[in-house]
């Protein structure tokens, strides 16, 4: 597998970073609720990305998976789906052998693309009182 492109992974999803507007009809439009579930989402993102840089230099697959699991949740809540997709990119290499590599390039990808999703997501929120 050769390196993740991000431009390709958006066009091929024909996406955008993320949308609370299901989150924001569950919530009621309860601006405090949603900030709340943002904030739990980034503290388990920074918790995942703490597991997995431990785990690739462990060459615990197992555990860099599980982390993986862990964060799915939270990104369909707010319907990140190239989030998502790197997620599932990252489990189905830790199925093979010393992709170690590769899992540390989607990650490095997934970095990026969480910076834009957590600024849209902000911009989001911030647009509810409009």
């Amino acid at each position: 597998m050769s390196r993740i492109n991000l431009f390709t992974v958006k066009k091929k999803l024909n996406t955008k970073n993320a949308d609370i507007s299901k989150l924001v009809t569950e919530c009621l439009g309860d601006k405090e609720y949603l900030n709340e579930v943002v904030v739990l989402l980034n503290d388990n993102i920074e918790e995942f990305y703490d597991t997995i840089e431990v785990c690739i230099k462990a060459k615990d697959r197992f555990s860099i998976s599980r982390g993986a699991h862990k964060i799915k949740n939270g990104l369909e809540m707010v319907q990140a789906s190239v989030l998502l997709h790197y997620v599932d990119l990252i489990q189905k290499e830790c199925q093979h052998l010393d992709t170690f590599w590769k899992v540390q390039d989607i990650l490095n990808q997934f970095k990026i693309e969480y910076k834009l999703v957590k600024e849209s997501l902000s911009n989001q929120i911030n647009n509810l009182d409009d």
